[in-house]
């Protein structure tokens, strides 16, 4: 009998905590509708000459998966490797903006992503910068430049995300995809802990701790492609940048569903 009683007192228990848990944590799966994009690329004049697939392989697309009935996005993202202006030259943004969330209530946001190596670009050695740039010399400190894995960061922004001369709080995660001949969806999930928080104004950062943050909004978050570091060669010659130089890109070819995100109230 006494067995009994603490049976269902721990059913009981494991219930109420599934039920609390439930009640504390919600899940929304973002709307096709807060999704969009930008893109620079245009039609692949001046310094984008030199992409490799047609003009509108860079435009952000949305479907519906057969399987699923979800969204899929897909687009190319390109990342340059030479000049800063512009570098992410297109990119996915999703407005959180009706979620009212702030830092502390941010649980866990969770996407799946599929790249396709045979349409994606890595550069992964010095000869790839240099082939069209016989100028560029000291090879040693580009190298953390190159890498041979499709390379993103995904950065959550608060207010003020779309004017520079405005204090405006970041977090950036880093993802890494390797490019193999096996094209699989990978399930990422970021939480609150994951990020890099930082505040930026007129270009210019700031380091900030979680709880220094706690409270802000969140208003959307970014996808870019990128180098193996997130920097470009002018980066590490800032001063001596010649005017005429051939751009060098990476381009990851990707398909993205499953935007959700899981807050606290």
């Amino acid at each position: 009998m006494k067995k009994t009683i603490l049976l269902l007192l721990a059913l009981w228990l494991s219930f109420f905590s599934h039920a609390e848990e439930v009640i504390k944590n919600k899940q929304v799966l973002i709307s096709p509708n807060n999704v969009a994009s930008w893109n620079h690329i245009g039609e692949k004049h001046g310094a984008y000459a030199g992409l490799s697939q047609a003009a509108h392989r860079y435009q952000l697309k949305t479907q519906t998966s057969p399987a699923s009935q979800q969204p899929l996005f897909q687009v190319t993202l390109v990342k340059k490797l030479f000049n800063w202006e512009q570098q992410h030259s297109n990119g996915i943004e999703v407005s959180l903006d009706n979620l009212n969330l702030s830092v502390d209530q941010l649980n866990q946001l969770h996407f799946k992503i599929k790249v396709s190596p045979s349409d994606s670009i890595a550069n992964a050695s010095f000869d790839a910068l240099s082939e069209q740039n016989p100028w560029l010399q000291g090879n040693k400190k580009f190298t953390k430049l190159l890498s041979e894995q499709a390379n993103f960061t995904l950065i959550f922004y608060g207010e003020n995300h779309h004017d520079a001369k405005q204090n405006t709080l970041y977090g950036a995660y880093p993802l890494k995809v390797k490019l193999d001949s096996s094209q699989h969806w990978l399930d990422i999930n970021i939480t609150a802990a994951d990020l890099n928080y930082y505040w930026q104004q007129n270009y210019k950062e700031k380091p900030a701790s979680i709880a220094a943050i706690a409270t802000q909004k969140l208003k959307g978050f970014i996808l870019v492609a990128e180098s193996g570091n997130t920097k470009v060669v002018r980066n590490y010659i800032p001063d001596s940048f010649p005017n005429k130089f051939t751009e060098v890109f990476n381009e990851f070819s990707i398909v993205i569903t499953g935007f959700e995100v899981t807050s606290k109230p």
